[in-house]
């Protein structure tokens, strides 16, 4: 694992992960950054090699006069693509992430050879299944001066190692099978953008060109039907902020995509329950025949049956 910078319109930092071969893109979410990956990345350098972009205002990445949107998100992604291959990337994008690899996969599908969607956010039936604490930060981030103030006294409360346990609290069921080791991971990147005066401003912008893709439906619906390339669809059933009735719906939107609701699993399952995710993710590696670039082999898969499983987070049956 070693830290990259280039330059992109700017500089943008990353993880590079390690392995051989075709280009392993990981998207993280909002108000995520390259760490977001440390418990996912080593299992998927057997598909290529994985590398982490810090997208423009997160992580180390300042804003250097790029947007935030999740639209300008996906033109640098395109980008960062082009400038580190000239093959189709298999791409793992979490929330925000992968909402923004979806608008890529759409514009360019010559970039992208496969799409792994984790805890997406897409329209929901109902509000039933988000946190009443999450609903209410959803509000107050669309009102002006509200929001700003909302951050603001979020950034105040504790220290950085305080605010990301609290953090990872909310968006995870289960937060206590996420290593020590990568919760302190995090807590130094917390810290790290307590420095960085942009912050705030990133996020808010993000966050309203998320609203603007889900609302409409149709305009977000549009969007999900230009995608052509092979995609999977993971969810955690216990997602306190994109409830699982989104993914349903987005499932029966594409039925031609794999789709696989992990149990027990919250809003962040490629922390919560990394080797799962691995193993759904060598599960569609194989039925779209895609095979690992090393001799390592890919990990045994789950059977479909959705048969009951002893680790944490077992999947719930559904089809492909």
């Amino acid at each position: 694992m070693r830290r990259f910078t280039i330059d992109l319109k700017g500089p943008l930092h990353g993880i590079e992960f390690g392995g051989e071969g075709r280009l392993v893109l990981l998207v993280h979410g909002l108000s995520g950054s390259a760490v977001n990956w440390v418990e996912l990345a080593d299992g998927l350098t057997a598909y290529g090699r994985v590398v982490a972009p810090e997208l423009p205002g997160f992580g180390r990445t300042p804003p250097a006069g790029r947007r935030a949107s999740i639209e300008a998100q996906a033109e640098i992604l395109a980008e960062f693509i082009r400038r580190q291959t000239d093959e189709p990337a298999l791409i793992v994008g979490n929330s925000m992430g992968a909402m923004a690899t979806m608008i890529l996969a759409g514009r360019y599908p010559e970039l992208v050879s496969r799409l792994v969607l984790i805890n997406s956010p897409a329209p929901s039936p109902s509000a039933v299944g988000i946190a009443p604490v999450w609903m209410l930060v959803m509000v107050l981030y669309l009102i002006p001066g509200l929001n700003k103030a909302l951050l603001t006294w979020l950034h105040n409360q504790g220290s950085p190692e305080e605010r990301t346990e609290a953090g990872i609290d909310m968006i995870a069921a289960r937060a206590e099978r996420i290593p020590r080791s990568t919760r302190l991971l995090h807590a130094q990147v917390t810290a790290e953008r307590n420095t960085m005066p942009w912050t705030h401003e990133v996020h808010l912008e993000a966050y309203r060109s998320i609203v603007r893709t889900l609302v409409p439906y149709s305009r977000f619906d549009q969007m999900v039907r230009r995608i052509t390339v092979p995609t999977l669809l993971i969810h955690g059933t216990m997602d306190l902020v994109v409830p699982i009735a989104a993914a349903e719906r987005l499932a029966s939107l594409r039925p031609d995509w794999m789709y696989r609701p992990m149990v027990e699993v919250g809003h962040i399952p490629m922390m919560e329950s990394p080797e799962l995710c691995l193993e759904l993710i060598g599960e569609f590696m194989a039925a779209t025949g895609l095979s690992p670039e090393s001799g390592t082999g890919a990990p045994t898969a789950f059977s479909r049956n959705g048969a009951a499983d002893s680790r944490p987070g077992s999947v719930r049956a559904a089809r492909y």
